[in-house]
């Protein structure tokens, strides 16, 4: 579930981030943040990030609301993964990859509220696709 829904966004900001990085990477990284946040920005226009925001919605079944919260955790993740990367994007490109195969190693380095807001998003959308008889993510 995790790995299906949280990726997208994850690997949309690293792209956000590059683009908009700076030689002040408070700055690159405010930006970024902002353009999650209100998906407001020129990197949301491009045909990568139109391409990568149908494909969480589309994970999600078409819900706004629970795609706009992934999008807060994404920005809220992102000073993490800077400081992991050591501020440089091929390597934070490298940490999304390597989330996407051990996604839950990759939780475990969240802080707990994090990781919580996560969990609740996942499970209500775990219980949705019951409900409707689909298959999980």
């Amino acid at each position: 579930m995790f790995k299906a829904i949280f990726i997208a966004p994850l690997l949309a900001l690293a792209m956000s981030f590059q683009q908009a990085h700076a030689d002040d990477t408070s700055i690159a990284l405010q930006e970024t943040q902002d353009c999650l946040r209100k998906q407001n920005c020129s990197s949301a226009t491009t045909d990568a990030g139109k391409a990568a925001d149908r494909k969480v919605l589309d994970a999600l079944g078409g819900d706004a609301s629970i795609k706009q919260e992934l999008y807060g955790i994404s920005a809220d993740i992102l000073p993490i993964l800077v400081q992991q990367a050591g501020g440089d994007t091929t390597k934070m490109l490298a940490i999304l990859e390597k989330a996407q195969n051990n996604p839950e190693d990759f939780l475990k380095l969240l802080p707990l509220e994090l990781q919580n807001r996560i969990k609740i998003v996942a499970t209500g959308l775990d219980k949705d696709q019951a409900l409707k008889g689909g298959k999980k993510f």
